[in-house]
Formats: C-alpha cells, structure tokens, sequence
C-alpha cells in the first residue's frame, strides 16, 4: 500500500481507475498531499503559534510551538521514525493524550509517505490490540503513564502479542533495552537529507469506528480524501467564521474528529490549535477566554457542558465565533439554547470516520432552517435517501441516507467483505435515516437500528428524545426499544436529570403529550441514570443501554 497503484489492487477499495481519473481530472481531487500542510504554514507565518498544550485539570499551558518549530520538530521525528525502519505504506499507531508532540507525530509519518492509525487514549487493551494487529502497525507510540494508567506495562504486553510491532515510542520515560525508546531521543535525531516526495494518491490513514455493534472498521483514507473533505467544509463554512483561527481541540486525538479538526485543519488555515488533554468544562471554558478560542468542534455534549457553566455567557468568551457538532445526533433544543447562551454562531453537522463532515450548516444559510435541521450537503458530498434497494425516496420521505462522492473513505481495511456490503453503485449506505427537504436541508433522525417497532407501529425515536430535551429538568434523553411478548417492543425512555431533579414516568406523559406527541409514541418505562454510555465520539451507546434494561416491560410498573 505505498502508492496510489498499489492501494487500487487492493480487493477492499471502492477505487477503480476510471473513478480516480474523473476525481484528477474535475479537480475534485486536488493532487496535494497532506504532509504539505505543515511546511506550507511554516513558511507563510513562521512565527506564530501553532500549536498549545493545556493540563485539562488546572488550565495550566504546558507547553507551546511556533509553526517553525513545529515543522523542524516533525522533520527530526520523520528521521527518527526512519531510522526505525519507517517508510512509505508503514503504519504507527499513535495513543496519546491531546498534546501539541501530536501534531508533530502525525506531520512526521504523513512526511515519510507513512500510514497514520489512531486508538483513542481511554480505550483498553483489547480495543488496542485489536487495531493494532489489523493496521498492522510496525511502532507504536504510547505516553508513559496518563490520569493514572500505566500505559508502558500495556504496550510490554501488546508489543509480545503483535506480530511486526517492532518498536515502542514513550512519550515520557522509556525503558532500557531493544525496541523501545523515549519521544525525546525520536525527536532529537538529525533531520533526513533528500528524502523523497510523498504520493499524494497513497494511503494516509486507517481510523476506525466506534464498534458499538460489532468490531471495529479500520477506514482507509488517503491524502486525497481527507484533503477533498477539509477543504470542501472550510469552504462552506467561510474564510470570515475561520480567520485568525484559534481551535480548542476537546474530542481525542486518537478519534477522527480530534486528527482532522484539529491537528490536519490547524496547519491547512494556518492557525493555532489548542489541545485540551482532558475535560473538565468549568477549566474549558476559562481556557477559552484566557487563550482567545474562537472556534470548537466536537460532539453534543461538549458543547451542552459548556452551556451549563455557570455564568458562561458571550461577554465570558467573546471571541468564540463557532462551535461545529458533528459526529452524534444533535438535540434540536441545545441550538438555540447555546446560540443565545454563547452568542456565536452554533453549527449542526454531520460526519462520519469515513467523510469527516458532508452535511453542514453555514453562516449564510437561514437560521431558523440551520436550527431545525442538520445543514445541507457540503460541495463534492452527494447525498440521497433510500427507501428499498431500488427505491430513492421524495422529498420529505424518511429513508436511509447514502452519500458518494471525492470525499469518501476508499474502504474498511483488510475486510473486503464490509466494503462491499457498505458501499453498493459507489454509493455508501450510512445506517442513518434521514430526511432530505425540497429545499436540500437534511435532517439526521438517529440510527436506522435503533427503530422501535410496537405492535406493528414504528416509534419516532428521535422525535420523542428531541422533546425530551425540551424538559427543563432533562440534561440528557435516549429512547430506546425493549422486548416485550405481546407488542414485541416497548419504548424506554433513559434520563440524565439536572441535579436536584426528579421526574415519575407519569409526569413524562403528560409533558409529552403537552408538546404534541401522540399517545402511542410515548414511552411505557422510565430509567433516570447519572450518566449515558458514550463512544470517544460523543455517541450514545444504545446497545449497552439494551443490555442494562434488558428485563421485560411491565406497562404498569414504572422503574426508577
């Protein structure tokens, strides 16, 4: 998998010859690749900050780079990288917290022609060694320890049970002996002389998805695809909203929001991008008023855990221009809510691991519009609903959304199988449904798995957690299906509740009711939790919420 030739000999790539040529020839594919981001920058604005480290517990910077330093440091880690044996088609394997090194990592392996995998730094050792064996990863690159955990005893294991792991890069103290050694030895090595270009049409990444219903995808993509997707969005989104960019960058490095949304789009605008290595949203926020944040992008509940800050308002952050929530289904209530709480411009999207965001809000778009659905379809991101195999549905039909187009992931790594159940005619099926208005705006309406089917009769899941998002004593809502023996599935309606809160099942109806849902649609269980299962992504794991529940329905029993 060096080059653009060889990955198309792949079984698992959608790509065929005919396909790469439209994308080279109507410019949908640019021809740049992404290592070129960061020397670019380097060379337009030298001497400005690229790139800050910010202790998530204490707000305290903890370590800063200017985009000169960022590039030199990437260029002696490309060398210490190759002196491990690193080259063009090599995957590394980066778990590391959200720290500044990253950037200089990723721009290090992109540099080399090498594959870039990420593994979000809470996941435990069997999600890793998982990834790890499926990208194959020839190093590894781990911090010695993170908020208590002993990361280099783990990688010890992992490194004896990985075939062609040969070495382990430290990020903080190494131990002695062949095969590993410390990020500051990597990076202190003498840069290369005359190394050569990079294929701009090769392999960049393998990132893989949450494996919340089975195992985790590993989801190739190559500089063209990545790069067709962040520029396509930054397009969409305006020079004016992105200006002067400073990005506070919440959502893991290891997940895909975190790689492309912060590290990749930093140095593509030339702005600087402030990594948080954990969360705590009372430190965020003073973060982002002390650093001058102006954009975010991250998941729901980021952004509904700023707004519940006490005394965050827009004179708290007044240079915060926007906050971007892709990657989980979006409250239609916490919108407006945190326009009017924030004063910036709140942007729905949507995006999976393989096209990073394809429907979007926009500055210029209708608010009342961007508020009501999740945006429009980005430039290069075709987009359809289905309702059957040979059946695309009208205007506001719900059906299952497929997108295509330059922007998408060329397919799910060593798994030819997933690749062809996943994208049929170039078409991907998303396993979201979807409406698509006659004006283009689409609405996202939660997964097509997660459909309750009572009696015969489909609930609208999404459309019963959005009004219950409007409870002023809900913080978060899933609805989600249980089995019962006569109606086959009964809904369960799962909360978080404000503190101090408490709410009976009864007083769920009647809200409910109150706001127009019909008697059929409302839930026959109530289960107030502390806190809802998430992946790194911010989406609700449902499955997991199934396996809590699992006990059958009694309608006249409310459980609390």
């Amino acid at each position: 998998m060096a080059t653009g030739e060889e990955l198309l000999a792949r079984p698992e790539v959608r790509l065929t010859p005919e396909i790469v040529e439209e994308y080279r020839r109507t410019g949908a594919w640019s021809g740049r690749d992404l290592a070129s981001y960061l020397p670019d920058a380097a060379r337009r604005t030298p001497e400005r900050v690229a790139a800050v480290s910010v202790d998530g517990s204490t707000g305290e910077v903890v370590g800063s780079c200017t985009y000169s330093e960022l590039d030199a440091m990437a260029e002696r880690i490309a060398a210490g990288l190759s002196h491990l044996g690193v080259g063009a088609g090599d995957t590394v394997s980066v778990m590391v917290p959200n720290r500044l090194e990253f950037s200089a990592l990723l721009y290090a392996i992109l540099k080399l022609g090498a594959v870039y995998s990420g593994i979000p730094i809470n996941y435990g050792q069997r999600e890793a060694a998982f990834m790890l064996r499926r990208a194959q990863a020839k190093v590894f690159v781990v911090p010695d320890n993170h908020t208590g955990a002993d990361f280099v005893s783990m990688a010890r294991e992992l490194r004896e049970a990985t075939d062609g792991l040969e070495h382990v890069v430290v990020l903080g103290e190494a131990p002695e002996g062949p095969g590993w050694l410390s990020f500051e030895d990597l990076a202190g090595t003498e840069p290369l002389a005359g190394r050569t270009g990079v294929d701009p049409f090769s392999m960049a990444h393998i990132g893989f998805t949450s494996g919340t219903t089975g195992e985790p995808k590993g989801v190739m993509n190559t500089h063209q695809t990545l790069d067709a997707v962040l520029r396509r969005w930054v397009d969409h989104i305006g020079e004016e909203m992105l200006d002067e960019n400073v990005n506070l960058v919440a959502s893991p490095v290891g997940h895909h929001t975190g790689f492309l949304w912060g590290a990749l789009m930093g140095a593509y605008l030339g702005g600087t991008t402030v990594y948080l290595d954990r969360w705590e949203p009372k430190v965020a926020v003073e973060v982002m008023q002390r650093l001058g944040v102006t954009t975010m992008i991250a998941a729901p509940t980021f952004l509904m855990d700023i707004v519940r800050v006490p005394g965050v308002g827009p004179e708290t952050l007044p240079d915060l221009r926007m906050v971007s929530i892709p990657g989980a289904p979006i409250p239609r209530a916490l919108v407006p809510k945190a326009r009017e709480k924030l004063g910036c411009f709140v942007c729905p999207s949507w995006g999976m691991t393989e096209w990073g965001i394809g429907i979007s809000g926009a500055p210029g778009l209708p608010e009342g519009r961007v508020e009501a659905t999740d945006g429009v379809p980005v430039e290069g991101c075709e987009v359809r609903v289905t309702r059957g195999p040979d059946e695309v549905a009208g205007p506001g039909e719900i059906g299952e959304l497929e997108i295509r187009g330059a922007g998408l992931f060329v397919g799910y790594y060593d798994r030819p199988d997933f690749t062809a159940s996943a994208i049929v005619d170039g078409w991907f099926r998303t396993g979201d449904q979807a409406i698509v208005d006659e004006d283009g705006f689409v609405s996202l309406l939660g997964r097509s798995k997660d459909i309750i089917i009572r009696g015969g009769q489909n609930v609208p899941v999404y459309d019963v957690e959005n009004l219950l998002h409007h409870h002023p004593a809900v913080v978060e809502a899933a609805v989600i299906g249980l089995p019962d023996e006569r109606f086959g599935e009964r809904a369960c309606a799962v909360l978080v509740l404000e503190e101090g809160e408490t709410l009976t099942l009864d007083a769920v109806k009647e809200f409910l009711l109150s706001e127009g849902l019909s008697k059929p649609f409302l839930p026959e269980r109530l289960e107030v939790v502390g806190a809802l299962p998430k992946t790194m992504s911010g989406k609700i794991r449902k499955v997991e919420l199934r396996q809590m529940f699992a006990s059958p329905v009694d309608p006249v029993i409310e459980t609390r």
